[in-house]
């Protein structure tokens, strides 16, 4: 039983209250949005009262229904940015090219505009992309602030092999007859998980995360995004031409997964994924467009396609066939 009390006007004392919860429909900016509102009403009268607790709760689940309908970054997710890259809230702000506070007044509650909302959502998915930001504009910050975002951003490469995953991109670009940026990330995706189902070995260490058409490596992203729906132009410089890196099995391995997955479309790949259970746990209560940057469990990954290959049968890379084509079967 609630104990707290406020006064009431009309009953012209301090009284206790109840709070009732329904679902509100607004649009803001052009934005629909809905959220959960809570009002208060005295507990002798029945009139609605103010209590600033509870006005503050209606205030922060509105700002944050419209943050989500409007794909805005969240305090959170902006917190998140200074701990993942080692520093201020003034030094981040000078590296994305705002004023010194901006990053104060977003953490503060003020809404970003959507376009410093997508840069630093960029940031936060790729730290290529914090990396390239940091050395623009390593001038604009002091050399202790730059050394330790850089060792930050260096430890980060190490930790998800950027190289390796760069070098199986390239070879499945350089087979596949023809390929967009979303049926990328999906050949990047079974590619890791069924190398590991089969070898149990990992095959490069990028997480991927839950994004709404499906598992996405962010730094892939960036680097091929401005193709859009578009095939992904191939012409690669000789440096780049080199596979050495790749063992003879995992160069058989990746002709297996361009043959198999890659006859699909990047759609027909992503509605796969959206039908397993890692995306799906990662996911969680979001509706179908929301934005995520919740990374997909290894774990999950892993136990999931143990299965699989044993439901399947899949001992060589080619009997992988019979997975895709029962779940594309599924898809109608």
């Amino acid at each position: 039983m609630n104990t707290n009390t406020v006064y009431c006007i009309n009953c012209d004392e301090k009284t206790t209250y109840t709070v009732k919860c329904e679902r509100v429909e607004m649009a803001v900016r052009g934005i629909s949005f809905s959220y959960v509102e809570h009002t208060a009403y005295c507990s002798v009268c029945g009139e609605e009262l103010y209590v600033p607790e509870i006005n503050d709760l209606n205030v922060v689940s509105r700002e944050e229904a419209y943050r989500k309908a409007a794909h805005l970054i969240t305090i959170p997710e902006i917190e998140q940015i200074l701990k993942k890259y080692n520093i201020g809230a003034g030094p981040l702000a000078k590296v994305m090219g705002y004023g010194e506070v901006t990053i104060n007044r977003y953490i503060g509650g003020q809404l970003p505009s959507r376009e410093h909302s997508a840069q630093l959502l960029e940031v936060l998915s790729s730290h290529k992309i914090m990396e390239k930001r940091l050395e623009e504009n390593k001038g604009l910050i002091k050399p202790i602030a730059y050394s330790k975002c850089r060792q930050a951003i260096d430890q980060l490469s190490v930790l998800y092999g950027q190289k390796r995953i760069e070098v199986v991109t390239r070879y499945m670009l350089a087979k596949a007859v023809e390929i967009t940026p979303l049926a990328l990330q999906k050949l990047l995706y079974f590619a890791q998980a069924f190398f590991k189902a089969l070898y149990n070995e990992t095959l490069f260490l990028d997480d991927c995360q839950a994004w709404a058409h499906g598992p996405v490596y962010p730094d892939i992203y960036f680097q091929y995004k401005d193709f859009g729906y578009n095939p992904i132009e191939k012409s690669l410089p000789e440096e780049e031409s080199d596979f050495s890196e790749l063992t003879t099995r995992e160069l058989n391995f990746l002709d297996a997964i361009v043959d198999v997955f890659g006859r699909y479309s990047g759609p027909v790949l992503g509605e796969i994924t959206h039908n397993e259970q890692p995306w799906i746990e990662a996911r969680g209560s979001l509706l179908p467009h929301d934005r995520s940057v919740t990374v997909i469990s290894r774990d999950t990954i892993d136990a999931y396609f143990k299965r699989v290959v044993e439901k399947y049968q899949i001992i060589n890379p080619c009997d992988m066939m019979r997975y895709c084509s029962d779940m594309v079967a599924q898809l109608g």
